[in-house]
């Protein structure tokens, strides 16, 4: 029924985006698309004044921007293409019927300089994913998005989404439970590679529910309702719960606390797990194995944030436990704590209780260096699933059109006896395309 209403419905704004302001405005529609779909609506409306010369809040304060006759090759290289998107002219239907077109190319590289790692060296692709997006009227979209890395056509993002001025956004479909900072930040926005160690091991992803948002000028609210993921390969039922809270926000600064908690009942196998911040290699140094005496897993989330222009700091800690009836409930921990300077120069951008892809604001585009140290300690009560701690240092470069990244990792990892003492280097790079 979504995928229907994407290809028959008709067009709800028009095909130009000629002038500067016009090109940021049609850049937040590109972020809402893969951030959420929370603000298509009014992205949509600032490009459509823009194009009939209405006043807009985009670029407030603002000189008016002169037409400009011709453009340069590289002008031509570097803006954003008509409808908003990057849609080669040889598929005029998808632009005649008003929808959105995005997608992203992940390609890494790693070496690993020793252990059972050693041999996994070499390249993959790491995400290949293609969807469409659509706003209606009335505020209601909808947004189909297939992840095609491994050759599998499975749906990650299948929902359709109302958004309500006064109630807030209501969701329904395949989506984004509601659960921390970093698990709500898309990977095109965020400053490495990898998520952090107890993310990827206690983090939900997407699963097929009902959700609401509303979010304020100084805080906000998500809650799932949620049951297995579309493809029916992970997940049982549960409901989940994330609140922020900006103390400080103005237009230089900003500052972010925010607690998250999930409870899911548990009818199949379980286990906690996470790969070495590195995903060339499917090792995973850190495994609690698989338990079937798991009634229920309750993982908790507390976040602590703040940017000032181009310095950002972010640190959340995790705790996880399980509900067995035979035994005394283990409990799981983890942490992260990371920085990072834009040193071009630009501010970190944030919106809806999470940090946006930085904006690089001249030809040479923008670069970005950052600081990680994650730990993660799946040992309690007989489960032995190791202790890990890594020490991550980044440099990514943002192309002028905001499209490409090169990112590169280079990580420092130190296991426990349960994990094998294994303490490799891991030099890894990534080429990311998205549109």
């Amino acid at each position: 029924m979504l995928l229907l209403m994407l290809i028959l419905a008709d067009p709800v704004f028009a095909q130009s985006t000629e002038s500067k302001l016009e090109q940021e405005a049609a850049a937040d529609v590109i972020d809402a698309v893969h951030e959420n779909l929370d603000t298509l609506h009014e992205d949509i409306d600032a490009v459509e004044q823009q194009q009939t010369g209405e006043p807009t809040q985009t670029g407030a304060g603002q000189p008016p921007t002169e037409q400009v006759e011709s453009k340069s090759f590289w002008n031509h290289l570097t803006s954003i293409p008509d409808y908003l998107q990057s849609v080669p002219d040889r598929l005029p239907w998808i632009r005649e019927r008003g929808l959105i077109f995005f997608g992203r190319f992940e390609f890494d590289g790693a070496y690993y300089s020793s252990g059972i790692l050693s041999s996994d060296t070499g390249f993959r692709v790491r995400s290949l994913r293609a969807g469409l997006a659509k706003a209606y009227a009335h505020n209601i979209s909808i947004k189909a998005e297939i992840d095609l890395t491994d050759g599998d056509n499975n749906f990650t993002d299948l929902y359709a989404r109302y958004n309500h001025k006064r109630f807030g956004v209501f969701t329904i479909g395949n989506q984004r439970v509601a659960q921390t900072l970093v698990n709500q930040t898309s990977r095109i926005s965020r400053n490495f590679m990898e998520e952090p160690l107890p993310a990827e091991a206690f983090g939900l992803g997407r699963r097929l529910g009902v959700g609401w948002d509303k979010h304020f000028k100084k805080g906000g609210a998500h809650v799932t309702l949620f049951g297995p993921d579309l493809n029916g390969s992970i997940g049982d039922s549960g409901f989940a719960g994330r609140v922020y809270f900006n103390p400080t926000r103005n237009r230089f600064s900003v500052g972010h606390i925010g607690v998250s908690v999930v409870s899911e009942n548990m009818s199949r196998k379980t286990r906690f797990f996470s790969h070495p911040e590195s995903r060339v290699t499917s090792e995973r140094l850190v495994d609690t194995g698989l338990f079937d005496n798991v009634s229920k897993q309750n993982i908790y989330g507390l976040e602590l944030a703040g940017a000032v222009d181009s310095y950002m700091f972010r640190s959340e800690m995790f705790r996880a436990t399980w509900n067995q009836s035979d035994r005394k409930d283990p409990v799981f921990k983890g942490f992260y704590v990371q920085a990072s300077w834009i040193i071009t120069g630009e501010s970190f951008r944030y919106a809806q209780g999470k940090f946006l892809r930085i904006r690089p604001q001249n030809k040479h585009g923008a670069w970005e260096a950052s600081i990680r140290f994650s730990q993660i300690d799946l040992n309690d009560q007989d489960i032995t699933g190791g202790e890990e701690k890594n020490l991550t240092l980044a440099v990514n470069w943002y192309a002028p059109n905001n499209q490409f990244r090169l990112m590169s990792n280079l990580i420092f990892v130190r296991t426990d006896d349960n994990a094998g003492n294994e303490d490799p280097a891991i030099l890894q790079l990534r080429a990311q395309l998205h549109w």
